[in-house]
């Protein structure tokens, strides 16, 4: 049986929408949270390194100061993660929204195609019993 339509079922076209791209929002926020995760794995690797090793004076400040570059790169990294999971906390928050808003939308409208297709099946059944009604009054 066809869906009869409904004023709602463009809200519902919308809501959809919305929870779509709202989706689309927290995937890219998921993404960029794990891609801060590599970079600060990497960060952690990165300043784990010693590269020192027996020679000149001069070469273990060298190491040093590449060891004082990997630290802030680390820190760095640290902030970029925070922003991501703060980014994926909002996205997530923002898609849970939306899908409710468009789980209301279509409860509303299943609620209405309801009432539209009881109303017509009153309908019908009441036009049957006027009918049964001429017909039995018509009879000689």
């Amino acid at each position: 049986m066809l869906m009869p339509k409904t004023r709602l079922d463009k809200v519902v076209q919308l809501r959809e929408r919305a929870e779509d791209d709202a989706r689309a929002s927290f995937v890219d926020a998921r993404v960029s949270l794990e891609r801060a995760k590599a970079g600060v794995e990497r960060a952690v690797a990165a300043c784990r390194a010693d590269a020192r090793s027996v020679g000149p004076a001069e070469l273990w400040v060298l190491d040093e100061q590449a060891h004082r570059r990997a630290l802030q790169a680390l820190r760095s990294a640290e902030v970029a993660l925070q922003d991501a999971a703060h980014g994926e906390l909002t996205a997530r928050d923002g898609w849970l929204a939306a899908r409710q808003e468009a789980d209301a939308a279509r409860r509303a409208r299943e609620r209405r195609v309801i009432e539209i297709m009881y109303e017509g099946a009153r309908r019908e059944r009441r036009d049957a019993d006027e009918v049964a009604t001429l017909r039995f009054n018509a009879r000689p």
